[in-house]
């Protein structure tokens, strides 16, 4: 960060800290919001920030959360008296949203140790959260094909996320024969399944399928209406879903199974009764066993400028992390993010925001979306993520929830370090983004037609440029048809920039290290590509492929977003006036 005059005024929170202290270092507030309202109280007295502004130090610790922590445009800071919220230095102070449990039990009851795996039911422990003090168990939702953002509720041990019941533990089946694919008005759908394990699952209650249903760079879910065991079927409700319909052979599991509860870390929770079941995966003695529980993001800045967050810790959310709505030049700084059900860090609008040098992981959705500047008039944002470690995220939501989503003009990011997400790693909207020195593994190992840096379908996007990244070892462990490749540019995608670039095994199935499929005008030069099957793959378009393009709905709307028949798109990209 770059040095700042010494801050005008200075406050301390602290866990044993008291909201009727003065908030000095010897006597610290207890809670962020105080330590807010001292601020806002010191501007009326004093008519304004002092000069260099005002430094929250938080020491070390863990502050429980049960709200959203919020600052609005009153919170401000200016540019010369910025707002800082910081650890004190070599401290770790955390935001924990969740809950720690204890008091589990060994199963007693008949019923439910029927239906346990025999194997496992002398190691299941349980826990009636509703007796103890918990009464938000959340439900389950629809999830998949991104669009999904509902809280979800988590359960972690020592830190880790445990996995939800489920059938087969790893990998998939696939679905049989399909007796209805579950398509409009009924939205219902039936197939068959092989071999006898769903006949296990009649006394299950909020049973839901998770899968690939149609395409494999789509995932999604849905509830099960009904399992027939002597037709070996099973029925599923596709009106609450984003599953446009399912596909015979397509890959899926089950999961919320207490009937499944047979490796280490798996659970289910009944919320009819309120009990929650756990196969511990070591003894329960100096552990840590947590619940998230917020269902909004720990931290919001509402219309805020010139506030820094440094060197916090946020977890245990079922949603997200960070969301800054607006505002302008403000910066979220070494800090760390990670076991959220949601996304970690979002910029939505404003200007001259940053996330710099922050570990960001074990997310079930992305890690960051910046979305700012004005495409009408390609002003730019000023947005930038740099210098950033992220991994593990698209854990729950597994496509379309990448490590970084820009959209808009003018986005930098730089420096980065991404991997291990079994969907896509970057997605571009917009114009004139610059994608640079940034390195990317182990992405796209589950889905399909996807890569880890990639943009879609819409022609006016250009000035995009991605230069000096490093990619590597970006492959699928299923064979997918279509193939997964280091940068992808889907669908018409033109006026792309791709130069500097190394691409060390990251080309299978039918893609390039480099894959472009549709779109003009993109230049990819001194590039090194090593170890890949293809460097460059094009699926090229015909005069007739492009003027069906143009004409669908959904191009018409992104033609129509922008003039491109006049200033700035047409002296900045004179060659879109060959799709007026």
């Amino acid at each position: 960060l770059p040095k700042r005059a010494a801050p005008g005024a200075e406050y301390y929170i602290a866990p044993d800290g008291n909201d009727e202290h003065p908030g000095t270092r010897q006597q610290p507030f207890a809670t962020l919001e105080r330590a807010r309202d001292a601020i806002r109280q010191l501007k009326k007295t004093q008519g304004g920030l002092p000069r260099g502004g005002v430094v929250v130090y938080l020491r070390g610790g863990r502050y429980p959360r049960k709200e959203t922590f919020r600052l609005v445009m009153e919170d401000s800071g200016t540019a010369e008296s910025p707002i800082v919220y910081r650890a004190v230095a070599g401290e770790s102070p955390i935001l924990d949203a969740g809950r720690v449990l204890a008091g589990f039990q060994p199963v007693t009851d008949p019923a439910v140790l029927a239906r346990l795996p025999e194997t496992a039911r002398a190691k299941v422990l349980q826990l009636d959260l509703k007796a103890a003090g918990v009464q938000d168990l959340g439900q389950m939702r629809c999830r998949g094909y991104g669009g999904s953002a509902a809280p979800v509720v988590e359960l972690f041990f020592d830190g880790a996320p445990m996995p939800l019941a489920r059938w087969p533990n790893r990998g998939f089946v696939t679905v049989g024969k399909l007796i209805a694919a579950g398509e409009p008005p009924a939205r219902q759908a039936v197939f068959e399944y092989e071999g006898d394990r769903p006949a296990r699952w009649t006394r299950a209650r909020d049973l839901w399928l998770y899968g690939y249903f149609e395409h494999y760079w789509a995932d999604g879910s849905m509830p099960v209406e009904a399992i027939d065991p002597q037709a070996r079927q099973i029925k599923v409700d596709l009106k609450p879903s984003r599953v446009r319909r399912i596909e015979p052979g397509k890959p899926y599991l089950a999961l919320n199974l207490l009937e499944e509860i047979d490796e280490p870390g798996e659970w289910y929770l009944d919320r009819q009764t309120g009990m929650l079941y756990f196969y511990p995966p070591a003894e329960l003695a100096n552990r840590s066993v947590q619940l998230s529980m917020l269902n909004d993001p720990i931290v919001q800045l509402a219309g805020v400028s010139h506030v820094i967050l440094q060197g916090l810790v946020l977890e245990y959310g079922r949603a997200g992390g960070i969301v800054i709505e607006g505002g302008t030049d403000c910066l979220v700084a070494g800090c760390t993010v990670r076991r959220l059900g949601g996304d970690g860090i979002v910029i939505q609008g404003g200007a001259r925001h940053g996330i710099l040098s922050c570990d960001i992981h074990t997310l079930g959705r992305g890690a960051t979306r910046v979305q700012g500047g004005d495409r009408k008039t390609l002003t730019p944002s000023g947005h930038f993520v740099e210098n950033c470690h992220i991994y593990d995220f698209s854990r729950i939501d597994r496509t379309y929830t990448p490590a970084v989503w820009t959209d808009g003009v003018g986005t930098r990011i730089a420096h980065n370090l991404y991997h291990d997400s079994p969907g896509h790693g970057m997605r571009l909207e917009g114009n004139d983004h610059l994608v640079e020195f940034n390195e990317a593994y182990n992405v796209v190992w589950e889905s399909d037609d996807q890569a880890a840096m990639e943009m879609y379908g819409n022609p006016t996007y250009r000035g995009v440029v991605f230069r000096y990244n490093f990619f590597h070892n970006i492959a699928n462990r299923f064979d997918r048809p279509c193939g997964q490749a280091g940068i992808r540019l889907d669908d018409g995608i033109c006026g792309v920039l791709i130069y500097g670039n190394i691409f060390y095994r990251c080309s299978t199935m039918l893609f390039g290290g480099v894959q472009i499929h549709g779109g003009k005008e993109n230049i990819v030069e001194n590039n090194i590509f090593v170890d890949c099957k293809y460097a460059v793959s094009f699926s090229g378009w015909g005069q007739k492929r492009w003027e069906t393009f143009l004409a669908s709905p959904t191009v018409v709307r992104h033609l129509q977003a922008v003039n491109i028949s006049q200033p700035p798109y047409s002296t900045r990209y004179p060659e879109l006036a060959q799709l007026a």
